[in-house]
C-alpha cells in the first residue's frame, strides 16, 4: 500500500517527470496487464495499471477527467 501511495504522489505532485513509454507501446512489446486500480479525487481520477513481462514490472497511468472522460496519453515508469 505505501508503495502505490508513494507513486501516486509522484505522478500528482510531480507531473513533468520524464516517462519514456506509453502504455500502447508497452503492451506491443508483449506486457501484461496484471492489476487495476482507480484513485479518485474530485475533480478527475487516475486509473493505475500494474503491467509485468517475466520478472519486469511497470505502472503506468491514466487520467480521467470529471467533466470530459479520458486523458489522451498514459505515463508509465518502472517503480
Amino acid at each position: 500500500m505505501k508503495k502505490y501511495l508513494s507513486i501516486i504522489f509522484l505522478i500528482v505532485f510531480y507531473p513533468n517527470i520524464s516517462f519514456a513509454e506509453t502504455m500502447e507501446d508497452l503492451l506491443n512489446d508483449n506486457y501484461k496487464i496484471t492489476e487495476e486500480k482507480i484513485v479518485k479525487f474530485e475533480r478527475y481520477a487516475h486509473k493505475i495499471f500494474t503491467l509485468k513481462k517475466k520478472k519486469s514490472v511497470k505502472l503506468c497511468s491514466v487520467k480521467i477527467y470529471k467533466s470530459s472522460g479520458l486523458s489522451s496519453r498514459s505515463k508509465c515508469m518502472t517503480p
